[in-house]
């Protein structure tokens, strides 16, 4: 667009009509000319004499001076540079997985037959306390008519107990034992939480040896979501900002807060893993559902500019600066992240500059014509 209106402006400026009398143009549309009063066809502007903007020198060669009125037929508007809190808001897709630190594996702690099931399959809720499972173990029987005996004859019964604790057998276990008086034929098992069974490896009559699994539950009120974040993002991420989980199919989104920053990237996706956790105890999210993830970056007071103002050319970013008196110039600058209409300025101003954030293109094209852009080759940042 600024190559664009720069070739107007060049049509209108080195035109031969402009070297007689007829020396006034529409702002706007650079290539209609006429007389003073004319109006441009187009727009409807009154059209303004050429001479209203002219290179002047103040302190830099590159300045040029716009009297007020084609101020105003520009609708030039200018801003204060200045610190601004904000962030940017990161945008990467997550996948939900299983809290693995809210995963509880019950694995028999003695050799036994399960007698009774009492779960059906993978996916079954469970609520903590309810019948899981019985189990018919020698062993296990043996140490209960031990604590069954210590007991009626008053002896220490505290170390018994914990040998029936280190089984597997729960408050709830050892108080039915309590109640029967004598070791039953089958041991009941209790969940110890609320939650999913997501594995069930047994069925009635299985055969386990010590140490093997009969299944696992998992707690899924509580989730985590691996989002994989732009390596070129990741330095705006920190351990405990604030999140939200969109659900691309309904726009339901979740609050979440960063927990880990993997510190090694996919040499592939130049990615790295963000792990997020998501409160979920109405059960919204499932495990293995893929989500959207927005984190929101590190609100930190930062030097800025409005988006709009920052122009880019073959030297890099820069701005128009307007200096007073009607004087403009360019201004070379470097910038950080944009975000929330602003545009982080790292290098080239300073607090209280006026910069031109309306306008600009049309000030641009005729700086470029001048000779501006180029007089900042090897210009370096003041």
């Amino acid at each position: 667009m600024r190559v664009f209106l720069s070739l107007f402006v060049f049509l209108a400026f080195s035109s031969p009509v402009l070297a007689d009398d007829a020396v006034y143009f529409c702002p706007m549309h650079p290539h209609i000319t006429g007389q003073k009063g004319d109006q441009c066809p187009i727009c409807g502007m009154t059209l303004v004499p050429k001479e209203e903007m002219r290179p002047q020198s103040v302190g830099t060669e590159d300045s040029f001076q716009i009297t007020p009125d084609y101020v105003a037929a520009l609708g030039v508007k200018t801003t204060r540079v200045s610190s601004v809190v904000f962030g940017k808001d990161i945008r990467a897709f997550g996948r939900v997985e299983a809290d693995t630190a809210r995963e509880y594996h019950f694995d028999l702690k003695a050799e036994g037959w399960i007698v009774d099931l009492h779960v059906s399959g993978r996916g079954e809720v469970v609520k903590k306390g309810d019948l899981l499972f019985t189990l018919y173990s020698p062993e296990l029987r043996s140490a209960q008519s031990d604590f069954l005996v210590a007991i009626q004859t008053g002896s220490r019964s505290g170390s018994v107990e914990s040998r029936l604790r280190l089984f597997g057998m729960d408050d709830k276990a050892i108080e039915d034992l309590h109640l029967v008086k004598q070791p039953p034929e089958a041991t009941n098992f209790y969940a110890p939480q609320d939650g999913v069974v997501s594995d069930l490896k047994v069925r009635a009559g299985s055969h386990l040896g010590k140490g093997e699994s009969v299944l696992v539950l998992q707690d899924l009120s509580q989730v985590w979501v691996m989002a994989q974040v732009a390596v070129k993002d990741i330095s705006q991420i920190k351990i405990g900002q604030a999140a939200k989980i969109i659900l691309p199919e309904t726009g339901m989104s979740l609050p979440a807060v960063v927990e880990l920053v993997e510190p090694l990237a996919d040499g592939v996706t130049q990615t790295v893993s963000v792990r997020l956790v998501v409160e979920n105890k109405q059960g919204i999210l499932k495990s293995s559902q893929y989500v959207d993830a927005r984190i929101s970056g590190k609100q930190i007071s930062r030097l800025s500019v409005p988006e709009e103002a920052v122009l880019y050319g073959g030297q890099g970013a820069y701005v128009i600066e307007a200096v007073g008196d009607g004087y403009f110039h360019p201004v070379m600058v470097e910038v950080g992240i944009t975000a929330m209409g602003q545009t982080e300025i790292l290098k080239g101003l300073t607090v209280g500059q006026q910069v031109v954030h309306s306008g600009q293109f049309m000030i641009d094209a005729e700086s470029n014509l001048r000779g501006g852009i180029k007089n900042m080759e090897g210009h370096h940042h003041e």
